[in-house]
């Protein structure tokens, strides 16, 4: 018996150790797949947001540099949003789940959080994104990412 509940406690304690996965949601509930070996720029926006819609330019340039290239991804939700947009490869706009703010919670729009594939928070940003401050809270996203500073 004593070996059973031994046997227990080792598989419980090995569940608690592993990695918890962030689980994002669209407004239909529905799981929003995050990409695993890349930091993640996530958006909170509103389509009635006149900064949120002037940033999606800035936002698509910056990701396309070559220091960002292959190691970022934007994923968009629009908390005014009816259905989730994909027009935009380079940048998809999901309907915002209020779930999601349990989270990530937003303080107005638009709000970004880096984040990485396990869903650590790596910057927070409040308020519209410039080119010269998003490029410098990438750069320290990915350098916390890759010396395990986070």
């Amino acid at each position: 018996m004593k070996k059973f509940w031994f046997i227990i406690l080792v598989i419980a304690s090995l569940s608690f150790t592993q990695t918890k996965k962030v689980l994002l949601l669209d407004k239909n509930g529905n799981p929003v797949p995050l990409p695993q070996d890349k930091i993640i720029l996530l958006n909170f926006m509103a389509y009635t947001c006149g900064h949120c819609m002037a940033e999606i330019p800035t936002i698509k340039k910056i990701l396309q540099e070559k220091e960002f290239k292959d190691k970022v991804v934007v994923i968009a939700f629009a908390i005014d949003g009816k259905e989730n947009n994909f027009k935009d490869k380079d940048f998809p706009i999901y309907a915002n789940n209020p779930k999601n703010q349990v989270i990530f919670p937003i303080m107005g729009t638009p709000t970004t959080y880096i984040i990485n594939s396990s869903g650590k928070k790596l910057a927070i940003i409040y308020g519209a994104l410039t080119e010269e401050n998003l490029r410098k809270y990438l750069r320290e996203a990915i350098s916390k990412n890759a010396s395990g500073r986070i």
